[in-house]
């Protein structure tokens, strides 16, 4: 099912807010410390603020960049659930993240790394906001590192739900 601007404005506000909320709330002695050889709270939360960045960057390029590297979608978008499951099958085939997407081995300070989730994630919602219309979001495709062409729509699921990947990851080993 198509997810309107609105919904989608409605869902990563709330994704973001929830991810803030649930870092917060990981004890500071164990932010930055790995459970099972897997990234810490603050590494989850420095990736999603790399990866939000690079997404409102696309939110915010002006649209003719994106028609210039990557040409029209020639398909209708997906669905949110067809977005999901591409991303899964990618990550059961072994797909992880490369490159600035890789969170650096360092020790975070957590009220710091929250600010900057909360800043790019501002960022993004108002670009989706202010500079684009509902069928706009199916009208121009971009790149991503992992499942390829998205529209922008596929584009802002697949945020929702990377967010909540990540916020879900915290919460399973860092919070009890």
């Amino acid at each position: 099912m198509r997810k309107s601007k609105q919904e989608i404005l409605t869902e990563l506000n709330g994704s973001f807010n929830s991810l803030i909320s649930v870092s917060s709330a990981v004890d500071d002695t164990i932010y930055n410390v790995s459970k099972n050889n897997r990234w810490t709270p603050a590494e989850n939360i420095a990736h999603l603020v790399n990866a939000t960045r690079m997404t409102s960057l696309v939110f915010t390029l002006p649209k003719f960049i994106p028609v210039l590297l990557y040409g029209k979608p020639n398909r209708t978008s997906h669905g949110f659930t067809k977005v999901v499951d591409n991303y899964q099958k990618k990550l059961e085939g072994g797909a992880v993240a490369s490159g600035l997407y890789v969170p650096k081995k360092t020790n975070y300070a957590k009220v710091e790394l929250n600010e900057k989730l909360k800043h790019e994630g501002d960022k993004l919602l108002i670009a989706l906001d202010k500079k684009w219309e509902d069928e706009q979001l199916d009208n121009y495709q971009i790149s991503h590192p992992i499942l390829g062409l998205l529209t922008v729509r596929e584009l802002a699921y697949f945020t929702i739900y990377h967010n909540g990947h990540h916020l879900e990851t915290i919460k399973k080993n860092y919070l009890n």
